[in-house]
């Protein structure tokens, strides 16, 4: 998958024809994918001295979990995006709060950057969806990124055992958890996310790019049909969100 696909495909949709005009339906979001509220709290229950941590934001969006970390805990941050537009809002937001001095910021494919970040305490993979591949060779690669004893807050979601679901873009809940421990990894944390929560965020992110996707098809009437493709991608995914998938954010540790 090139890097335009695997934005558009984080971002839940398919056609690469959507990538010019993301940042616009978009515009209005500032918190895409993780809460970096969750993230936060995850980390001061189950991390010694978080102030000292150092972190790599994989995917990092508009900085909103990145600036956070920042803001509240201390951190020094570094995030990767291959967005241009995103990497300037985070910048811009790192400003406002007053942390620009703590978060860096760098525009590119985090496959080819990745691999030159050494020794972070923690990575952060905050719905980054399959770029590296599957959860496992994601977790491999990520390992890569954090000292011997670091952690990974991963924000994912499984088919549960038993369920008749089909979806590529995600696997049965035993074979996640098996994924995990082959990658070397220990569980320290899960906390699952509330459907009924999930619904209430989702329908304000889904009216929001409803309202500029509307927009976009009286500016481009001709492209109407891939704004609303996109629109229907966001149902589809939501709906497996919120009645299909188990989804959640972990905590792990490296143990190998």
């Amino acid at each position: 998958m090139d890097v335009k696909s695997s934005i558009v495909a984080s971002l839940d949709g398919s056609s690469t024809d959507i990538l010019p005009y993301l940042p616009y339906l978009l515009k209005d979001i500032v918190e895409i994918g993780t809460d970096p509220n969750q993230v936060s709290q995850i980390i001061k229950k189950h991390i010694k001295n978080p102030n000292s941590l150092k972190v790599l934001d994989l995917g990092c969006g508009k900085g909103a979990v990145s600036v956070r970390l920042a803001k509240e805990l201390g951190c020094e941050v570094v995030g990767i995006d291959a967005l241009p537009d995103f990497i300037e809002t985070a910048k811009q937001f790192a400003l406002e709060m007053s942390v620009d001095h703590l978060c860096s910021f760098e525009l590119g494919d985090m496959r080819e950057l990745y691999s030159s970040y050494k020794n972070f305490d923690l990575v952060v993979l905050g719905a980054i969806g399959p770029v590296f591949g599957d959860i496992g060779k994601t977790l491999e690669k990520a390992a890569q990124c954090i000292k011997t004893d670091g952690h990974i807050i991963l924000d994912d979601a499984y088919i549960p055992d038993g369920s008749n679901l089909k979806n590529s873009n995600y696997i049965n809940q035993s074979d996640f958890y098996k994924r995990i421990n082959k990658a070397g990894f220990t569980i320290v944390a899960e906390e699952v996310i509330n459907p009924d929560n999930m619904w209430e965020g989702n329908k304000i992110i889904y009216k929001s790019i409803e309202k500029r996707a509307n927009e976009l098809i009286k500016l481009y009437p001709s492209k109407s049909q891939l704004f609303k493709d996109y629109l229907e991608e966001q149902r589809i995914e939501n709906k497996a969100l919120e009645n299909d998938l188990t989804c959640g954010v972990w905590l792990l540790k490296k143990t190998g």
